[in-house]
């Protein structure tokens, strides 16, 4: 009978395993109502049954070799070829919370935003992840904020006030014009911190060439904007770190009096922004562009810190020339630094950060442009 042959097949598929029940049977049958688990318990066995595996994972491999895809190939790997689930936990967070997923839009959520919007909330909210892990952020304060460059109008990415940095997704991320105003509140009934918006505000109305601005409030960054010296460039990092520039801690509160001479005072050749007892802010024409200059930055206050130390006397100074030389590196056109595949600055860095990311469970929806390596 059909019936019995399907329970003989099943059987020796179960025979080739271990005789208790199976973790991917137990994560996939456990939810769901009964008339689901059916599907789900034929799905688990075909799992752990090792040579369909293989062909199964050959499938996905040779797929994600046919170019840039969503990560939804890149989940399915994961979730059974030895990543971690969405619930995976980081160690050392409290309580051991499970981790949020970033790409949280579906359906209707998504079906209101054009592909670009969606790929930027993305790789925005990913962004808070990282800065997140790297212990960057202040509790629910501080902000980094991305220009829809796409819209026909003024638009702007920003965080809800009121969610800590590892909370942020994708759908919940808030659609703000230049003055702040909230145009699209996406999935949160939090509103916007306007005072923390408004020297983004101010950067991006001197700056049309900057689409993401990056704040980062640390000891380290904080201690280096009091400094009369401020950022010295000696070593390589800082002077990856771009180039810097200063405005009064006045500008961390702006009002529209003083809105315009900020503008005026931003230069064009600014990549971090120091704002005095305040921090930095890190910018760039990419959202991966101010990332590595953010990162490099950072770095570049923990080295000044340590060799300061030693007093300033007794440290070697990097050459105009040299930091001139760094300096076009940094601001070259995209390279396929002898790949096939062209990458604008601080793209390939960034790209290896979501693979970290969507190792860990974080489901970012990133697109990649090498997936497989």
């Amino acid at each position: 009978m059909p019936g019995e042959k399907e329970d003989s097949v099943n059987e020796q598929i179960y025979d080739e395993d271990d005789q208790e029940t199976p973790e991917i049977e137990q994560s996939l049958v456990s939810s769901g109502d009964n008339q689901s688990n059916s599907t789900r318990w034929k799905v688990a066995t075909i799992l752990n049954n090792q040579q369909l595996r293989e062909e199964l994972m050959d499938y996905i491999e040779l797929q994600m070799k046919a170019g840039p895809h969503p990560s939804c190939l890149v989940a399915v790997k994961q979730q059974f070829f030895g990543g971690q689930s969405p619930l995976a936990r980081i160690p050392g967070e409290i309580n051991s919370a499970p981790i949020i997923p970033i790409a949280d839009m579906r359906g209707v959520d998504s079906s209101k935003y054009s592909k670009g919007e969606r790929l930027m909330r993305c790789k925005l909210a990913s962004l808070y992840r990282l800065v997140n892990l790297r212990g960057w952020n202040s509790t629910i304060k501080n902000h980094i904020t991305a220009r829809l460059s796409e819209d026909s109008m003024q638009s702007f990415l920003v965080n809800p006030y009121g969610l800590l940095y590892k909370e942020v997704t994708a759908g919940n991320l808030i659609k703000v014009d230049l003055e702040g105003r909230i145009l699209d509140r996406g999935n949160t009934v939090l509103g916007v911190n306007q005072a923390g918006f408004s020297l983004h505000s101010a950067i991006y109305s001197a700056r049309p060439d900057i689409n993401c601005v990056i704040h980062i409030q640390t000891a380290e960054t904080v201690a280096v904007s009091v400094l009369k010296k401020g950022f010295i460039q000696l070593t390589q990092d800082a002077l990856m770190g771009g180039v810097p520039c200063y405005l009064e801690c006045e500008a961390a509160y702006l009002n529209s009096d003083t809105k315009e001479a900020i503008i005026n005072s931003i230069s064009d050749d600014c990549d971090i922004i120091f704002v005095r007892n305040h921090g930095l802010y890190a910018c760039g024409p990419t959202l991966e562009t101010a990332w590595r200059f953010a990162e490099m930055a950072f770095r570049g206050c923990q080295q000044q810190l340590q060799m300061m130390k030693a007093g300033l006397d007794n440290l070697t100074y990097i050459s105009e020339e040299a930091i001139t030389l760094v300096k076009n590196h940094m601001h070259a056109d995209a390279t396929n630094l002898g790949s096939e595949i062209m990458w604008e600055p601080g793209a390939l860095e960034f790209e290896a950060e979501m693979r970290i990311l969507d190792n860990k469970g974080f489901r970012t929806g990133y697109v990649y442009k090498a997936p497989a390596l």
